[in-house]
Formats: C-alpha cells, structure tokens, sequence
C-alpha cells in the first residue's frame, strides 16, 4: 500500500513540476498558444470554446485573441470553479461563462468556430454524452482540440491521463473527423502532451 501511494505521489509531483505561476493561474500564453492559434484557425472575430475552464487562465488568453469582435464561451461543472471563473472575467465583455454537467456542455447549438478541452478529457465520466454534446455546438466544418496526456505505466485513464488512442476512438464514433494527432504538444512539467484535432463534418 506504502508503495502505491509513493507512486501516485510520484506521478502529481511530476505534473506539477516545471509549472509556470502567475498572478492569473498557471500560463497559458506559453509555447501552448501559438500553437493552438494555429490549430484553431483563430482570427479577429472567431468564436471559440474553452469547455472544463478550471480558473480561466486559457479563456483569458482566448479572449485576447478573438478581439472585440469574437466571443469566447467558457463552460465549468465545478460550482466554486464557476463563482470564481465568473470573478475572473467579470471584466471582459467578449466572454459568457456557462454551467456544464456531467453529459452535456450546456453550449448553445452551432455557436463555435472551435472548441477546446486542456486536459480536461481524462476527468469525463460520460465522454459519450460530452462528445455529441461537441458535435452539436460546434458549426458544420468547426474544429475541436483535444489536449490531453497519456497515463503514465500501469494506469488506463482517470486522474493521471488517456490514451490518446482512446480519445480517437470515443470522439470519431460521435462522428466527428479526425485531421490530426500531435505527439510533441507542450506539457506540464517533464511529463509530455498532445493534441487531438477533429472536425465536425461539413454535412451533419
């Protein structure tokens, strides 16, 4: 039992090490962003989703990109988290804070360019309810981002990662397309990431 316990220690320890603090939370306008702008096609204007928000520090970010002009849509299940997302972005008007539940991401139909999910996915306990909620908030040809790690040896999913095979696998049966899977995403610590992009099919 000792030994289990000095593992999982291990393994939280190795996650955290390497994180950048700020006033704001831990940074997301790092090597992550680039990236994602990329990813995401964002421009001046585009209208994006930040879904499992934590304290906002990627909404915040989101929000500087799409300008004036864009809007971001940043979804909580956690009550606390909410009050204090809410407090957070109190401030910026191109940003709406929505409840989520446990199967549903409570995002209006077809509001999104993009959507995002940082290292969100291993915590879902109804993937399959959150993936076709996904699907029917993104707009037709949307594109959605999944980042996420994978468990380190001996663990299959849950708190400490998912393999990437099964995000394809539960994301592409929602009927989602798969464009990419990148290997080498900035990660936490000395423990790497990646990042899963798909597509919500033109005609659906």
């Amino acid at each position: 039992m000792r030994r289990g316990s000095a593992a999982v220690a291990v393994v939280v320890l190795a996650l955290c090490a390497g994180c950048q603090w700020t006033g704001f939370g831990f940074r997301a306008a790092g090597a992550e962003l680039p990236r994602l702008r990329e990813v995401l096609a964002i421009e001046n204007g585009s209208v994006l989703a930040d879904v499992g928000a934590g304290k906002g520090e990627l909404t915040y970010a989101l929000a500087s990109e799409v300008g004036e002009k864009g809007h971001v849509f940043s979804t909580e299940i956690d009550p606390g988290r909410l009050r204090g997302l809410r407090e957070a972005v109190a401030k910026l008007d191109n940003v709406t804070v929505v409840e989520a539940s446990v199967s549903e991401t409570g995002l209006p139909p077809d509001c999104c360019d993009a959507i995002v999910l940082r290292r969100v996915y291993h915590h879902l306990t109804d993937a399959s309810g959150i993936n076709a909620s996904l699907l029917r908030s993104l707009r037709p040809g949307g594109v959605l981002a999944v980042i996420d790690f994978p468990p380190p040896v001996f663990f299959s999913r849950g708190s400490f990662g998912v393999p990437a095979k099964t995000v394809i696998d539960e994301v592409t049966s929602r009927r989602f397309e798969l464009l990419a899977l990148i290997d080498d995403w900035p990660g936490r610590g000395p423990l790497g990431s990646y990042c899963v992009v798909f597509r919500r099919p033109a005609h659906s």
